[in-house]
């Protein structure tokens, strides 16, 4: 059976909380009156607390047992303590019956203290003190403590009320296992890569021996006796009357006067038999 995992987390946080609430607040970060009560050791002479010393802060939860007021001073019996006159009560330096009454679950939190006797005591009832201050006690589910296992319970539930949402209406589609979490796919055996054949050996072509001509003999040139006419540019620097030295094509050189009517880069024909 698949766990949303908003459902499975919220009720981990809820049942935290109400654990919390219900046991190891009031029992493991809290006393009751008669553990206080237990915890007064006069063996010594002096009035001394068992498990606390000065400066130590204790913290008792209880419901009030019954509540007086006496010449301005409120006195508080716990329930665990008893309410009969020979029973111990609080006593706080002002009247605190407009916020609280019989019934109530409240939260006592005071300092160990010394007072010119060497006696343990409360804060305010050192050396003939009124009592203790009226903000050392609060209703129960008002401390930082509980807030915070309140947290974790409505949390939780707004978890649980998520993760049931959207089972419903079906939008947790992606793939989970048993306890919602994201199922893993399942995992392909690695495929064995084919045998590696060596490459084909390339022969090398055999050389060709290039087609060799037959020897030709070697004919001379036949020279022409026909009259060839050619066209010659005076160079730079040559002046009119000087003789130049030209190359005919049949391979032969004439000599050759420039007329007096060209100068440099002027062009004069001849014709060579």
């Amino acid at each position: 059976m698949r766990v949303n995992t908003f459902i499975a987390v919220g009720v981990v946080f809820a049942v935290i909380g109400l654990l919390g609430l219900t046991y190891i607040f009031p029992k493991m970060m809290c006393i009751s009156g008669q553990d206080f009560v237990d915890q007064i050791d006069t063996s010594s002479g002096q009035e001394k607390y068992s498990d606390y010393s000065i400066g130590d802060t204790i913290t008792i939860s209880d419901s009030i047992a019954r509540i007086e007021i006496d010449n301005g001073k409120t006195l508080v019996w716990l329930e665990t303590i008893g309410r009969s006159e020979n029973d111990p009560p609080f006593r706080f330096g002002s009247d605190i019956m407009g916020d609280f009454g019989v019934g109530n679950s409240v939260i006592i939190k005071f300092e160990v203290v010394q007072d010119s006797t060497g006696d343990y005591t409360l804060k305010g009832y050192e050396n003939g003190g009124s009592g203790l201050a009226s903000d050392t006690i609060t209703s129960r589910y008002s401390t930082i403590n509980e807030y915070i296992f309140m947290f974790l319970i409505l949390g939780g539930i707004g978890s649980v009320a998520y993760g049931g949402y959207i089972s419903f209406i079906g939008k947790d589609e992606e793939p989970q296992d048993d306890w919602g979490f994201p199922a893993q796919a399942p995992t392909q055996p690695p495929v064995a890569a084919p045998p590696m054949s060596a490459p084909p050996v390339q022969q090398a072509p055999n050389p060709v021996a290039p087609p060799v001509s037959p020897p030709q003999a070697a004919v001379p040139p036949v020279p022409s006796n026909e009259p060839t006419s050619m066209t010659i540019t005076v160079p730079p620097g040559v002046v009119p009357g000087q003789v130049l030295t030209v190359g005919l094509p049949d391979g032969r050189s004439v000599n050759v006067q420039v007329p007096a009517e060209c100068n440099a880069g002027s062009q004069f024909t001849i014709t060579v038999n």
